[in-house]
């Protein structure tokens, strides 16, 4: 138990001695590569697929991985032989849905693909700085449950841009973040790698620019390198190069004499078109001159000049009355549509009207209907009531009595009472039935 406490601390106090280490002390002052992204050229291999898009917009990168799952590294074709030098970008995370996106930079990318740098960030102001140790990544930063990720307020907010700066003086890497120092580490065994842009999955990012830097000592190195390269070059190669830009430069000898050849082509042509235009002009300026001298040669200048100011009079003057005449027309169009509404206003009244004086006729007529079926049925019901009153008071072959009983004529008067579109009728003789007016119902005109 005691061991394991001894050696938890030994690794602690190795673990602060790395994180404590100090920051580079160099000047990296020597530019070795600009990118503005202004447009495209030799030192990125744009593309468009499915996957990714990467190409220059508006003097920023903008960079789409389309894949769910894996990141993409956007390396530079620029090469790399230097062990000390310092990378600068300034990037932003575009909008996504997806929590795991992110953007950075990648670096030291070993040629044999063991080995490489990644510093990136996320939309959650976090950043991340992970090695490549075969086909895995190792987080350098962070905690392995939190995948390396760590809580800074050194990272901006998604919407602005974050400058990302890599310092490296081999085995040495530092990190800084918005100019400030982040993180310090050391690499063993690597060499000068390749470098460029990492962009995380389902990601869209914008990267303003991308800077390489180097210190004057291994910029001098640097050519020294490429001198001594220069010199062992073999002669074979140098054969093979110098064939190869001779095939070259006859290649484009024959693709300028095939544009000079399109190019005469297209000249003669716009030659014989300016030739054909300017006959045309010269024709029209014959004519002109052969009216001038027609009609015009006998005309003084005065008089000339005072058919002139009259014709300008009239444009004018016929300007004015098109003018009017537009006014007219505007106010006949409006009076005319005027007209169609008050038309259309007095139709809809006079439907209106006839439609109530219709329903009202309809009433009236309905009304007398009624009346004139109430009447003929109590005309009917009074006859009926005589035919029993006579069956009942009067035997056959007798002659009728001299009055009628009292109960049924006052029956018959209460009976009358009760009809109040009937008229009042006279009182029966007592020696014979009771008459009865009858009368049919009219029909009403519509």
């Amino acid at each position: 138990m005691a061991r394991t406490i001894a050696t938890s601390v030994i690794f602690l106090i190795s673990c602060a001695s790395l994180w404590a280490q100090n920051p580079i002390a160099l000047e990296y002052n020597e530019l070795k590569l600009r990118e503005e992204f202004s447009d495209q050229n030799d030192n990125w291999t744009y593309m468009t697929t499915v996957e990714n898009l990467y190409m220059p917009d508006k003097g920023d990168l903008f960079m789409h991985r389309n894949n769910l799952s894996s990141a993409y590294a956007f390396i530079t074709k620029w090469k790399n032989e230097m062990r000390t030098f310092s990378i600068m970008t300034r990037v932003k995370l575009g909008p996504s849905e997806t929590a795991d996106q992110s953007i950075g930079i990648i670096c030291l990318a070993q040629r044999d693909g063991k080995g490489g740098v990644v510093v990136e960030f996320n939309k959650f102001k976090q950043y991340r700085i992970k090695q490549l140790i075969g086909a895995y990544y190792r987080p350098i930063s962070g905690t392995a449950e939190e995948q390396g990720w760590v809580k800074s307020g050194l990272v901006r907010a998604k919407e602005d841009y974050n400058e990302l700066e890599v310092r490296v003086a081999l085995p040495q890497v530092d990190v800084y973040i918005n100019g400030k120092f982040a993180q310090s580490f050391d690499v063993a065994n690597y060499g000068p790698g390749e470098m460029g842009l990492i962009i995380g999955p389902n990601t869209k990012a914008k990267a303003d620019y991308f800077y390489v830097y180097s210190t004057a000592d291994e910029a001098a190195k640097e050519e020294e390198r490429i001198v001594e390269n220069s010199q062992g070059t073999s002669t074979a190669e140098q054969l093979s190069k110098m064939r190869y830009d001779l095939e070259h430069k006859n290649r484009t000898i024959s693709e300028c004499e095939t544009e000079r050849i399109k190019a005469v082509s297209l000249l003669e042509e716009e030659k014989g078109q300016l030739l054909a235009e300017n006959e045309k002009l010269a024709l029209q300026n014959r004519q002109l001159a052969e009216f001038r001298d027609q009609v015009l040669v006998d005309i003084d200048e005065d008089v000339f000049l005072t058919l002139v100011e009259n014709l300008k009079q009239e444009v004018v003057k016929n300007e004015r009355l098109e003018s009017q005449m537009q006014v007219y027309r505007d106010s006949l169009k409006q009076t005319h549509a005027n007209y169609n509404k008050l038309k259309l206003a007095l139709l809809d009244k006079s439907i209106a009207k006839g439609q109530k004086e219709k329903a009202e006729r309809e009433k009236q007529v309905s009304i007398a209907t009624k009346n004139e079926i109430e009447k003929e049925l109590l005309d009917k019901k009074m006859m009926k009531e005589q035919e029993e009153w006579e069956k009942k008071n009067f035997k056959p072959g007798t002659a009728p009595t001299p009055a009628a009983p009292a109960q049924k004529k006052a029956a018959t008067a209460a009976k009358l009472e009760k009809s109040d579109k009937v008229e009042q009728k006279p009182a029966a003789p007592t020696s014979g039935p009771l008459p009865v007016k009858v009368k049919k119902a009219e029909k009403q005109p519509d």
